[in-house]
């Protein structure tokens, strides 16, 4: 199995943040999983990868490959600034955390966060079957913590990801719709 080194993101990532999420926008299984067109993401500003990278709303958990046999890579200082500079990226997970909200109530934007909901799940072709979107997946639950970790998969998606586990993706009575996608939410 191949190993790799998973870390978050920061604002000097943004080049590389982009590069891989336009590589997902093409991907064909990904064709509706971002909510997002390959061409509306080309027009999206420095600026705004920038803010992306450095995890001001939303945190991106990406892998990429080590040498077994380099004790810095495996183990030793994943998160380091200069690591990796020269490694590919492999895949990514992005999460965003935020409050559970009920019908007709507004939540204080500085509140604690009730959940994490993961939005974007992708793993280069080349990688898929390695264990690496797992492992993603297990970084953001302990990311999180305490708190509930939610799926978001839009619903003309094939199929749920392998390293989905059955109970994230089994349907449920209770989803909430996303605003730039009114159809995101339950299906009866």
């Amino acid at each position: 199995m191949d190993r790799y080194a998973i870390r978050t993101t920061r604002r000097e990532d943004w080049a590389r943040l982009r590069e891989l999420r336009l590589a997902a926008l093409l991907d064909p299984l990904a064709e509706v999983a971002f909510y997002q067109t390959y061409e509306a993401a080309l027009e999206i500003p420095r600026q705004e990868w920038e803010r992306r990278a450095a995890g001001e709303r939303t945190t991106t958990f990406i892998g990429y490959p080590v040498d077994p046999e380099d004790p810095a890579g495996s183990l030793g200082f994943p998160d380091s600034a200069d690591f990796a500079v020269d490694k590919p990226w492999a895949g990514m997970v992005t999460v965003f955390p935020e409050p559970d909200t009920f019908a007709g109530t507004d939540t204080d934007a500085d509140s604690d966060t009730d959940h994490v909901t993961v939005v974007g799940v992708y793993v280069r072709p080349e990688h898929r079957g390695t264990g690496l979107a797992r492992n993603l997946m297990r970084r953001v639950i302990d990311w999180a913590g305490e708190r509930e970790v939610r799926l978001r998969v839009h619903e003309k998606t094939r199929a749920p990801p392998a390293s989905t586990p059955p109970s994230a993706s089994a349907p449920t009575a209770s989803g909430t719709p996303t605003p730039a996608c009114p159809a995101s939410g339950p299906s009866n």
